[in-house]
């Protein structure tokens, strides 16, 4: 590839007018800016593309594509050239490409690159060089909105994402997307990774399962001003005098920025546990997106406003919220065995019952025909004494 790189930015000196030739068949070159669209892995690691890149250039774009696998050096090497760099680079859109691994050293020579657009693919993070994204520790802006494996747990993703973000640092980083993933861990170890993340302004993680958050950002996320939780499984949320839980860490970073966070699309029990909640929403000085239209998923105030409920009104059948759904999943199941119980009795007895009356009807059947038979010996034993001249009274009376 660097001989093609060489042979392009000498096209470049020598006949500039003459260098759109040079440019690969499925893209588009225009001055500053590389659009490639539909490439393959042949494409990605042909002459015929390395003769696209020129070092002035902006912006790349290369989407919707078909690249398993993203080569080292995706833009040349610089490792034995060291002049050679794109430094112009701000922008590398690699968006909707099927890329399920992305090698070391796919992001080197561009040390000014700014924003990195890896959305829509299938990224198995696992497979991933912690020290991915090492070489592009200016970007700005990172989106990984549904762009991890469907088939693989997403909490080993965010486990080597993690270790991952920690190699970068990104330090300059303002705008982290993250959504539709299928998230559903947000644990201490990744408030910790999301700490080094100094300059972030901008976290999205709404559409994943998120349930609950360790944030404890009030001296991590100094810079904060949105925060995206719509569309996740959150139902409910920890104590406010818990300092390292979302809704004190939301305010102590307030504090410090104009806030804004959105809660949407999320089912929120309206227990006593949610009163906290409530009353947090009444008085919090950050701004909530469409506040009014946080409602209850269930219960006795189901689908009423959340902020329209009065706080008395959240209430808890005896202790708190958890205590009851035990108390109640242990009843119900208390209940079922008692009903199982009760129905093999009544089957054992229904059986018996059935098995005791057929016996008696059987019984009380057989009972004339045994007269019958005694009374038929009876005449028969007696005509035969009559023609001896003699007579059993006793011998009846026994019959009967």
């Amino acid at each position: 590839m660097k001989t093609s790189v060489i042979v392009a930015i000498l096209c470049l000196i020598v006949q500039p007018t003459n260098c759109m030739t040079q440019c690969h068949r499925k893209c588009v070159c225009h001055p500053k800016i590389l659009q490639c669209k539909g490439f393959y892995q042949d494409d990605i690691e042909s002459d015929e593309f390395a003769n696209s890149i020129t070092t002035d250039l902006e912006k790349i774009h290369i989407t919707d594509g078909d690249i398993p696998e993203l080569p080292r050096n995706l833009v040349g090497s610089c490792a034995e050239d060291s002049s050679y760099h794109l430094n112009a680079l701000k922008k590398l859109d690699l968006q909707n490409n099927g890329i399920k691994k992305i090698n070391g050293n796919a992001f080197h020579c561009m040390p000014n690159l700014e924003e990195l657009n890896l959305a829509n693919n299938q990224w198995n993070v696992s497979t991933a060089h912690t020290r991915t994204f090492t070489n592009i520790q200016n970007l700005k802006k990172l989106n990984l909105s549904d762009a991890f494996h469907d088939e693989i747990d997403s909490k080993v993703h965010i486990k080597h994402l993690r270790l991952v973000f920690l190699e970068g640092p990104f330090t300059k980083l303002e705008v982290l997307a993250l959504d539709n993933n299928k998230l559903s861990v947000y644990d201490a170890d990744t408030a910790n990774t999301m700490c080094t993340f100094t300059s972030l302004k901008r976290l999205n993680l709404a559409h994943n399962i998120i349930s609950s958050l360790t944030f404890y950002h009030k001296q991590c996320l100094a810079h904060l001003e949105y925060l995206d939780l719509s569309y996740n499984s959150i139902s409910t949320f920890e104590a406010y005098s818990n300092h390292y839980g979302l809704l004190s860490s939301l305010d102590q970073i307030q504090k410090k920025t104009n806030l804004s966070v959105n809660f949407f699309g999320n089912e929120f029990d309206c227990d006593c546990q949610l009163r906290e909640f409530h009353d947090w929403l009444k008085r919090t000085e950050v701004r909530v997106f469409k506040k009014k239209t946080l409602t209850c998923h269930d219960g006795l105030l189901f689908n009423r406003s959340i902020v329209s409920v009065q706080s008395a009104e959240f209430m808890c059948l005896s202790g708190d919220s958890s205590s009851n759904r035990s108390s109640s999943n242990a009843a119900v199941g208390v209940l079922v065995t008692m009903l199982v119980l009760l129905a093999i009795f009544l089957s054992v007895i229904s059986y018996i019952k059935r098995d005791t009356i057929k016996h008696f009807v059987s019984s009380f059947k057989r009972q004339p025909m045994a007269k019958k038979q005694l009374l038929s010996n009876y005449l028969s034993e007696n005509n035969e004494n009559a023609k001896k001249g003699s007579w059993n009274s006793t011998l009846f009376t026994n019959y009967m």
